[in-house]
C-alpha cells in the first residue's frame, strides 16, 4: 500500500516538473522569475533576492530554480512522510491500538515514522502473544472437561462401593472415618474397608484410642494456638495422623515456622538494601544523561537517540562522544570569527546627540539569511539604545513640566516614544559597513555596521506630541521646558534649519 503512495506521489512530482519546464521555455526572463518567485512564494518562503542590481538575469534564475528544486524535494520528502504516516497510524488504529502521535501536532520527520513503526511491532506482538494465550487456554479447557469426565464415572463407581461400607459400619455401631476427615474418594474406600475390619476384630481398640486422644488433647491445642499465632495452618488439619505423631509433627512445623520467618526477615532486610542501591546507581545514571543532553542542546546540538545504542551504559558514552565533538567544533568556530573580526566592528565609531552607531552579528548556513539575521541583530540594539535616550527625555519633560502627577500626559508621552522607538527600527537607518566570512564547516558569518541620525527620532517624537489630543491642555508647559526645547534644536541642526 505505501509503495503504491509513493509511486503516486513521484509520478504526480515528475509531470510538475515537466510541466514547468515547458513553461519556462515560452516565457522571457522577467516572467520566468516572476513565475518562479510565485511559485516559490506558495510554499511560504520568500524567494532568494539577487545579489546586486548588476547580477545578471541568467544567474538569478537558475539560483531561484535551485530554490524551487530544494523546496519541492523537500515538500516531496514530506509527503512521503506524512503518507507513511498515516499508513502507519491506519495499521494500528485497525490492532485496536491508539497511535503515539495521536493528539499531537503532525511531525514529519523519520524520527515519528520509526516510532510508529516500532509501535505497530510492539502491538503485533502483543496480538501474537494474546492469540497464542487463548489457544492454550481453549486446549487446558478441553482437557480438564476431559479429566472431569472421567473422574465423574470414578466417582460414581466408588460412591457405590462406599455406601455399601459405611451401611455395615453403622450397623456396628461405629462412626465412619468419611463424616470427619476429608479425604480422596479412592482413599475413603480403603479407610471404610480397614475401620470395618479393625471393629470386627475389637471394639475396646477405640476406647483405647479414645482415652489417648485425651490426654494429648492439650498440648496440641497449645502447640496448635502458637502456630496459629504465626500466621501458619496447622498440619493436623490438613493430614490424617495419630494423636502423639500428631504432638511431634506440631512441634516440628512451629520450629520451621519460626526459622521461616527469621529466613523471611532477613531476605526482606537484604532485598531493601538491594533495591535502594539499585535505585540510587539508577538515579545517578539519569540525572547523569539529562545533564549531558542539557549541556549538548545549549552548545546548539541534537543529542543522539536512546535507540540507536543497545543499553544506557554506551548511551552515556555516545552522548560524551557527541558533547566532546560539538565543543571541538565551537572552539574550532570561534577561533576563526575571531579572526575575521573586523576592526570597525571591534573598535565601534563614537556617537553623539547627532548620529548613533550600532553593529550586528549572526551565522547561518545561508549567506543571504546570516546577512538578514546580522541586521536584525543590529536594529535590535539600536531600539534598546534609542529606547533608552528617548525615555530619558521624555523623563526630564515630564519633570520640567511638572506633569508627573498627571498619569494620562504622562502615559500618552510614554506611549508615543514606544511608537517612534519602533518606527526607528524599520525606517531611517544606513548600512555603513558590511563583511561576509566563509567558516570551514559551510556557514557564512555576516558582521555589520549602522548608522542612525537620532534627529530624525526626535522630529518624529516631536511632531507626535504637537498631534496628540491627550496632551493639548498641558502642551504649553512641555513646549517651554528646556528639554523640549534641546530636543527642537537638534531637529533644526539635523534638517540645517
Amino acid at each position: 500500500m505505501m509503495k503504491k503512495i509513493f509511486k503516486s506521489l513521484a509520478l504526480v512530482l515528475l509531470i510538475f516538473n515537466f510541466n514547468l519546464s515547458l513553461a519556462d521555455d515560452h516565457l522571457s526572463d522577467k516572467d520566468l522569475i516572476k513565475s518562479l518567485k510565485q511559485k516559490i512564494s506558495e510554499f511560504d518562503v520568500k524567494p532568494f533576492k539577487k545579489k546586486s542590481l548588476f547580477q545578471k538575469n541568467v544567474e538569478y534564475i537558475k539560483i531561484l530554480k535551485s530554490q524551487l528544486s530544494d523546496l519541492e524535494k523537500e515538500k516531496e520528502k514530506k509527503d512521503k512522510i506524512k503518507a507513511a504516516t498515516a499508513e502507519l497510524e491506519r495499521e494500528i488504529i485497525a490492532l485496536g491500538g491508539r497511535p503515539l502521535t495521536e493528539g499531537q501536532d503532525p511531525i514529519e520527520t523519520d524520527e515519528v515514522i520509526l516510532s510508529l513503526k516500532k509501535q505497530l511491532e510492539e502491538i503485533k506482538a502483543i496480538k501474537a502473544e494474546e492469540k497464542k494465550a487463548k489457544e492454550k487456554a481453549a486446549a487446558e479447557e478441553k482437557k480438564a472437561k476431559e479429566k472431569a469426565a472421567a473422574i465423574a464415572l470414578e466417582k460414581k463407581q466408588i460412591k457405590a462401593a462406599k455406601k455399601e461400607l459405611i451401611k455395615e459400619i453403622e450397623a456396628l455401631g461405629a462412626k465412619p472415618v468419611t463424616e470427619t476427615d476429608p479425604i480422596d474418594e479412592n482413599d475413603e474406600i480403603i479407610a471404610l474397608r480397614r475401620q470395618l475390619e479393625e471393629i470386627k476384630k475389637t471394639k475396646d481398640k477405640l476406647k483405647a484410642d479414645a482415652e489417648k486422644d485425651e490426654r494429648i488433647d492439650e498440648a496440641k491445642k497449645e502447640l496448635i494456638k502458637e502456630i496459629e499465632a504465626l500466621g501458619a495452618k496447622p498440619v493436623t488439619s490438613t493430614q490424617d495422623i495419630d494423636q502423639d505423631k500428631e504432638i511431634i509433627a506440631l512441634k516440628k512445623q512451629l520450629d520451621e515456622i519460626r526459622a521461616y520467618k527469621e529466613d523471611q526477615k532477613q531476605k526482606e532486610i537484604a532485598d531493601a538494601e538491594k533495591k535502594k542501591t539499585e535505585e540510587e546507581f539508577q538515579e545517578n545514571r539519569n540525572e547523569l544523561i539529562n545533564k549531558v543532553k542539557n549541556e549538548i542542546i545549549k552548545l546548539g546540538g541534537t543529542p543522539v537517540l536512546e535507540f540507536e545504542v543497545t543499553n544506557q551504559d554506551q548511551y552515556v558514552e555516545a552522548l560524551k562522544k557527541q558533547i566532546d565533538e560539538i565543543k571541538a567544533l565551537k572552539e574550532k568556530e570561534e577561533k576563526e570569527i575571531q579572526q575575521s573580526i573586523p576592526e570597525w566592528f571591534i573598535m565601534l565609531p563614537s556617537g553623539s546627540e547627532e548620529v548613533m552607531y550600532v553593529r550586528g552579528t549572526a551565522i547561518s548556513d545561508d549567506l543571504q539569511l546570516s546577512i538578514d539575521a546580522a541586521t536584525n541583530a543590529g536594529l535590535r540594539e539600536l531600539g534598546k539604545k534609542m529606547n533608552t535616550r528617548l525615555a530619558s527625555k521624555t523623563k526630564e519633560t515630564v519633570r520640567q513640566a511638572n506633569i508627573g502627577e498627571k498619569v494620562s500626559s504622562k502615559t500618552e508621552m510614554n506611549r508615543i516614544s514606544t511608537i517612534v522607538v519602533k518606527e526607528v527600527t524599520v525606517k531611517g537607518y544606513e548600512v555603513v559597513e558590511t563583511k561576509m566570512v566563509s567558516l570551514d564547516n559551510g556557514n557564512y558569518r555576516t558582521f555589520i555596521l549602522l548608522k542612525y541620525q537620532i534627529g530624525l527620532a526626535y522630529k518624529n517624537y516631536i511632531d507626535q506630541l504637537k498631534k496628540s489630543d491627550v496632551l493639548k491642555a498641558d502642551f504649553k508647559k512641555i513646549e517651554n521646558t528646556q528639554a523640549f526645547k534641546e530636543l527642537e534644536l537638534y531637529v533644526s541642526e539635523f534638517s540645517g534649519a
